[in-house]
């Protein structure tokens, strides 16, 4: 199934405007912001202060990236269920309409009184976010990865990719279930993901391998994000805007 059979060409030419302008706003809201950062050597690394969360913008949106995807959201009736350094993740509920309402407002009750995930014919689309650096990976890059290690490999336990933007811009999967720290069943399924990865261990990196990052959909626990390189060396190559 392809993006075109879950979304109409005028939200597909949405999401590429939008990726553009996410893009630009992140990049000038960065460079807006004063930086005295350090850098030194030790122990034969490269290190950074400040780094990681205390850089701004490493996971909340600027008001640019924001006020797109909330008027993209708006227009299409979609669901922000995720944002990362990287990247935003947006559901496109489909097929029947009672099921499609219940997980826009994010979850679905069933006849029992209990909870599922997502209907399985719903989607999550990825947007690429602007990346600086490996910390903020470019986001283009992170979906590119996804789309090649399916294509090579395309088995249990990667969450396939159903579409894909040629450039980055947006990648297309299932919507799963996400694990959570506290389900008595997360560890087990780490577990279990951890030795099904066993073989494709030069290509995956194991700092994903975590609650959020492991989803349940068809019945099984599947690694949901695995565009980050197997090592954190320096990025290579220039993205366009």
């Amino acid at each position: 199934m392809a993006l075109e059979d879950v979304t109409s060409t005028a939200l597909q030419e949405a999401i590429t405007d939008v990726v553009t302008e996410m893009r630009t706003a992140r990049r000038k809201a960065i460079e807006r912001h004063p930086s005295d950062r350090k850098r030194w050597e030790y122990d034969g690394r490269t290190w950074y202060w400040p780094g990681g969360e205390e850089l701004p913008y490493f996971f909340e949106l600027c008001d640019g990236e924001d006020e797109v995807l909330s008027a993209l959201e708006a227009r299409f009736g979609l669901t922000r269920v995720g944002v990362g350094t990287g990247r935003v993740a947006l559901a496109v509920p489909v097929g029947n309409e009672s099921i499609d309402a219940a997980a826009t407002s994010g979850s679905i009750t069933t006849p029992d009184g209990g909870e599922s995930g997502p209907s399985e014919a719903d989607r999550v689309i990825k947007l690429a976010r602007y990346g600086p650096s490996a910390e903020m990976g470019d986001g283009r890059r992170q979906n590119r990865r996804e789309q090649t290690l399916w294509a090579t490999i395309a088995a249990h336990p990667f969450l396939p990719v159903i579409d894909a933007d040629p450039d980055g811009d947006w990648i297309l999967m299932p919507r799963v279930r996400v694990r959570t720290a506290d389900d008595p069943e997360t560890e087990p399924a780490l577990r279990a993901v951890r030795e099904t990865l066993n073989p494709y261990a030069d290509r995956v990196h194991f700092d994903e391998l975590k609650p959020e990052n492991v989803g349940r959909w068809r019945g099984r626990d599947w690694l949901v994000d695995y565009g980050r390189p197997p090592t954190d060396g320096p990025e290579r190559g220039v993205d366009r805007f």
